[in-house]
């Protein structure tokens, strides 16, 4: 038993590092083929870009914190709103451990201490990663002539399906069902227009989320403004699918990867990586600022 786990951690150490080294060979790949234009370019960084781009993701947070305790509360959890603001907080940044659901368990250990089971936190974990899925693959079809009308078919097929399946699992008897199944029948029935509510404030999550990867590019790239939906777009195409990945050991580099690719349809190749990788380091600080902001709000909660 020991011998088959330590061979499975092994396996999994390796796919992380092959993982990991294919995606600096592809980035630097594309920072090579046109490093004279990098070498060449005047640097002067809009800094009012990145400081409008931090103030939209806090406000983003503060929704998705929102957001988490009303769906938890509808499922029938009686912690309050603020202290379910609080645990998202401190939680969330859990979701950048590569290839598991630590934030999920650590959610479990917070509102144990309370009474709420861990198959209640597992449903309402679940049923938010629907969302999100479901709210990231409409936000791209509404752009499908802007992000997809370059790439192959599948895409826009798998995206309807993702869309289709995803709010076939959302539907309130379908959660009723999972939640008599484990163990939760007094759990009360969700109404539509709550899924609704949801859904809308996702599709503002993922809105926000690709204005500020735009504000982020214009800050190192000049773009006009018509570039706004394909960049809105690329963003929620990439996050949709980053989902698919988020279970292997390792999903380091699929988000950058795949912005690079997309972004370089209208900027140079190495613009375009340094963007993406920028856009990571930036937002992992701007939420280490948002959720600390939030924590802190809410700090008076616990008691």
């Amino acid at each position: 038993m020991m011998r088959a786990l330590r061979e499975r951690r092994w396996q999994q150490i390796a796919l992380t590092l092959a993982t990991i080294f294919l995606t600096g060979a592809i980035l630097a790949a594309l920072l090579y083929s046109e490093r004279e234009v990098l070498l060449a370019y005047d640097w002067d960084l809009k800094w009012r870009n990145l400081l409008i781009a931090m103030g939209a993701l806090i406000v983003g947070m503060i929704l998705a914190a929102y957001t988490w305790g009303d769906i938890l509360r509808t499922l029938g959890s009686r912690v309050p709103v603020g202290l379910h603001m609080r645990y998202y907080a401190l939680s969330q940044l859990a979701r950048r451990l590569p290839g598991t659901v630590w934030y999920v368990a650590g959610r479990g250990v917070l509102y144990r201490r309370h009474g709420d089971p861990v198959r209640l936190i597992g449903i309402a974990s679940g049923l938010e990663l629907i969302i999100n899925v479901v709210s990231g693959a409409l936000m791209t079809l509404a752009l499908t002539g802007y992000v997809l009308a370059d790439l192959p078919r599948y895409y826009l097929v798998g995206l309807t399906a993702a869309a289709g399946v995803g709010m076939i699992a959302m539907h309130p008897r379908v959660i009723q069902a999972l939640l008599t199944r484990f163990g939760l029948p007094e759990a009360p029935a969700i109404p539509y227009l709550r899924l609704i509510r949801w859904l809308t404030q996702y599709l503002a999550l993922w809105l926000v989320g690709g204005i500020v990867l735009y504000l982020v590019a214009d800050a190192v790239y000049p773009l006009d403004v018509e570039s706004l939906p394909y960049v809105i777009g690329s963003f929620s195409l990439v996050g949709t699918l980053s989902v698919l990945v988020f279970v292997l050991p390792s999903n380091f580099g699929f988000t950058e990867v795949g912005l690079s690719l997309l972004l370089s349809a209208i900027m140079p190749s190495s613009f375009a990586v340094l963007i993406a990788v920028l856009n990571r380091i930036l937002l992992l600080l701007y939420e280490v600022i948002g959720l600390g902001l939030i924590t802190f709000i809410w700090r008076d909660e616990e008691a």
